[in-house]
């Protein structure tokens, strides 16, 4: 890599370079735009507006007490784009000297894109003053910003409102955070008889030389150049590391899925805005719009289980997920002969990038670029396609993602706020996080007794909260065929769970156990088939939740822990953290067994006697799962004698999914007694009331207020419904 180090300035417009390299400064949301961006081509993280608007513009323009301002160096790379799309340098010609100004440089051209001149000193050497000059063409060339973009963005904020630039510019849409802010910034400077013109910011401005060519990647070399920098920096959010960085195979695999969204060439998909990519928490792992049904982390962590396991916590079914991290090359051996078949792929040993690779050797760390889509395809045609057909053709999923898709096309944009709103719902440039920081912002100036009007931000944000009851509605009807109160009640409480991690990990693992027990039985179990395994899984569970209900329960409400949306509910599970994904493998796999699912999945298997056994094991370990939590609650109750808890705490959990069991997946007394009995504990023998699927469905009466699906359990009634 070789750099210049410069300055860009504010000022009176003109030719200087100066001038003209704060005019070239650009984020990447404005060199590329956002619906035809790769995330593969990924550079940086989304701008938070916000924080350049109310504290670094203040900051570069407002004397300090303590001193004056100083910005550290922005570093901005020259990348190759055509139309804004990435594309490829002409290959660097070979050093000319050229005489200029009465001196001598070397230069080197590629083609028209750029060119490079370094000062020579009389004999024809590089001088060691190490002064250059750097041209390109903006055509065919930009300088993209790789670090220090919110400090550029400050700088350009100021530039495109001084020479009323906006609408000339790739960041008009982001006018409206920030006008107002600079123009009160710049008028306050006035008064403080700041000259703008001494305001500058040194900058780094980098180039790839030997990245230029048909074959080279650019792009990629700046990605890997951007995570180096950021490493001892504030760090970039894990959604940012996961989608830029190529040092993980696993972040490979998880963009790709992404990529597959984003391309749309497969109608039955969710939509791309359907999933969570762009989170700057540098510590978040939850979803935080309310309209997304998964995120960037849920997907890592499907490839994660399922692809590099390690296996034993997809062959048994009764095992959870233990402290400190597996083996790695445990993990790769079986990414590597059993999820993706690389021997089918690779030879023994092969070159690539000048390095020697050994096919047993390829893993999550170490493993060939060059031959990076090569796996990434597997990878695709496999795994990730079943993976999104979990999570687009799942019955909860898909009316999520219709719903969504329904707001977006209702949605009339006929004013900027409006049009914001919109944007931060389903685009991935990081309004929604600027939106949501402003209005705090404003909310805390307001609470201060400051009084200013509402700007088109802090409108596009109450417009999204009141957006968020219309998609409410469509999501109701979508999945209960209902607009009715108590159905909207019940439909928040179902995705209060389904749109939990561990839901979603849950679904991804039982694809993966039951891959495992499909590769156990007779017959080869080819990968290519996996898909369409995936397919009859989602047949059989969209088989359950389907079911004629008349006056018995809607099984789609068959996950609902909610004490008083339903009865007897099997979800006891207090705190519903990612952890948790290996009890709602349980509940699919027993939705599963169901005789109306189970004859969709019939024919993927010899019989079901390995199935069975495997949902026995799973079960064994839920019901020991409730007992804990049981006990835990009986002990901070103090309603049970303490000799007593445990024996109570077995009684009232063993009662409790009995009950659920039986009301929601046709598990009839006697078989919940046999397996039971065939736990080497005592059978509990409490006679229960008649099926509830002879009650009448739940009325308005029956409804309680929904817990929050991560408060603590702190007493029994926390626990049962009873």
């Amino acid at each position: 890599m070789d750099y210049i180090m410069t300055k860009a300035r504010l000022g009176e417009d003109s030719d200087a370079p100066e001038r003209q390299l704060t005019k070239s400064l650009a984020p990447v949301r404005e060199v590329m735009e956002a619906g035809d961006l790769d995330f593969n081509q990924l550079l940086q993280r989304d701008l938070d507006d916000h924080r350049v608007a109310v504290k670094l513009i203040p900051y570069l323009l407002k004397p300090q007490q303590t001193g004056p301002a100083f910005f550290p160096p922005i570093v901005a790379v020259l990348l190759p784009f055509r139309n804004q799309r990435p594309s490829s340098f002409a290959s660097l010609g070979e050093p000319t000297v050229e005489p200029e100004d009465g001196v001598d440089w070397q230069q080197e051209r590629a083609g028209n894109s750029f060119k490079v001149q370094r000062l020579l000193d009389n004999n024809k050497r590089l001088h060691p003053a190490s002064v250059g000059k750097l041209w390109w063409n903006k055509i065919e060339a930009q300088l993209v910003v790789l670090d220090g973009q919110h400090r550029a963005m400050a700088l350009l904020a100021v530039e495109r409102t001084m020479t009323n630039s906006w609408q000339n510019s790739g960041g008009a849409r982001f006018r409206s955070f920030y006008e107002s802010q600079v123009k009160q910034a710049l008028q306050e400077a006035r008064q403080d008889a700041i000259d703008l013109g001494r305001v500058e910011v040194p900058v780094t401005v980098c180039w790839f030389p030997e990245q230029t060519g048909e074959d080279a990647k650019p792009h990629e070399a700046a990605r890997k150049l951007f995570v180096d920098v950021n490493k001892e920096a504030r760090p970039p959010s894990k959604s940012r590391i996961i989608l830029l960085s190529d040092s993980e195979l696993s972040n490979v695999l998880t963009r790709r899925m992404l990529n597959e969204l984003r391309g749309g060439a497969d109608e039955s998909y969710l939509p791309l805005y359907a999933v969570e990519y762009d989170n700057p928490e540098v510590n978040s792992t939850r979803p935080a719009r309310w309209s997304v049904l998964t995120n960037i982390h849920l997907l890592k962590s499907a490839v994660d289980r399922c692809v590099f396991g390690p296996s034993k916590y997809l062959t048994d079914a009764g095992q959870r997920f233990g402290p400190g991290r597996p083996k790695q090359v445990e993990l790769d051996s079986f990414m590597r002969d059993e999820q993706l078949r690389l021997i089918e792929l690779f030879p023994g040993q092969f070159e690539d990038g000048g390095f020697t690779y050994h096919r047993d050797g390829i893993g999550n760390i170490n493993f060939p670029l060059g031959q990076v889509d090569v796996i990434s395809d597997r990878f695709a045609e496999t795994w990730g396609r079943a993976i999104l057909t979990l999570l687009s053709k799942t019955a909860p999923y898909a009316a999520h993602a219709k719903a969504l898709t329904q707001l977006k096309d209702a949605w009339h944009v006929d004013d900027t706020h409006l049009t914001l709103a919109r944007d931060a719902l389903f685009s991935g440039v990081g309004v929604f996080w600027t939106l949501r920081d402003s209005y705090e912002h404003f909310q805390e100036n307001r609470d201060r007794g400051a009084k200013a009007a509402k700007s088109d931000v802090i409108r596009a944000w109450e417009a999204l909260k009141a957006r968020e009851e219309a998609f409410e509605n469509y999501r109701v009807q979508a999945f209960l065929d209902s607009g009715r109160a108590i159905s909207l009640k019940q439909s928040k409480a179902a995705y209060a769970v389904f749109n939990t991690h561990a839901c979603q990990l849950g679904l991804a693992m039982t694809l993966g156990s039951l891959w495992e027990l499909r590769k156990s039985q007779p017959g080869v179990a080819d990968l290519k088939d996996l898909p369409a395994f995936a397919d009859a899984l989602v047949n059989g569970w969209n088989a359950y939740f389907s079911q004629e209900q008349g006056k018995a329960r809607d099984r789609k409400l068959a996950f609902i822990k909610a004490d008083g949306v339903i009865t007897h509910p099997l979800n006891q599970i207090a705190n519903m953290d990612t952890p948790q994904a290996v009890y709602f493998r349980y509940f699919w796999m027993q939705a599963l067994s169901t005789p109306v699912a189970w004859e969709h999945v019939a024919d993927w298997f010899s019989g079901r006697d390995g199935f069975d056994q495997m949902l026995r094991a799973a079960r064994g370990l839920y019901l020991d799962f409730c007992v804990e939590q049981q006990t835990k609650a009986l002990k901070t109750s103090k309603q049970v004698a303490e000799p007593k808890i445990d024996e109570e705490a077995l009684r009232t959990a063993s009662t409790s999914l009995k009950r659920a069991l039986r009301d929601w997946f046709y598990v009839s007394d006697d078989e919940y007694d046999q397996w039971f009995a065939s736990r080497d504990v005592k059978p509990v023998t409490q006679e229960l009331p008649s099926s509830a699927d002879d009650l009448d469905p739940t009325t308005d009466e029956d409804l309680a207020e929904v817990t929050d699906e991560d408060a603590p359990a702190t007493s029994v009634n926390d626990l049962l419904g009873d």
